[in-house]
């Protein structure tokens, strides 16, 4: 009886040694993100990526029509996106002027 036991205990530590093993030799799903020293160059960092809206508008007989446009900015490119259908609109008089332009 004792030769069994000693023989089951040497079996479920091998069973724990080749479940435990591969875990411990070879780790997943932890990823590790290192930041740019200040001394690195500059042309390994990434350029700058924004999105954003423009106003486009148009005179119209005595009203200004200006609809929204998307827009994607990578480093000194400009993108024009797909129209999508949450842009908005807006009608104003003709002598309007967009506050955000001065």
């Amino acid at each position: 009886m004792r030769h069994l036991l000693t023989f089951m205990v040497i079996i479920g530590l091998f069973v724990v040694a080749f479940t435990i093993a591969p875990a411990i030799t070879n780790p997943t799903g932890l990823v590790i993100a290192e930041g740019l020293e200040e001394n690195e160059s500059q042309e390994n960092k990434l350029p700058n990526f924004r999105i954003y809206t423009k106003a486009e508008c148009d005179t119209v007989s005595d009203f200004v029509i200006c609809h929204d446009e998307l827009f994607a900015q990578c480093g000194e490119i400009e993108y024009r996106l797909p129209n999508g259908e949450d842009l908005g609109d807006g009608i104003f008089p003709k002598d309007w002027v967009d506050p955000r332009n001065g």
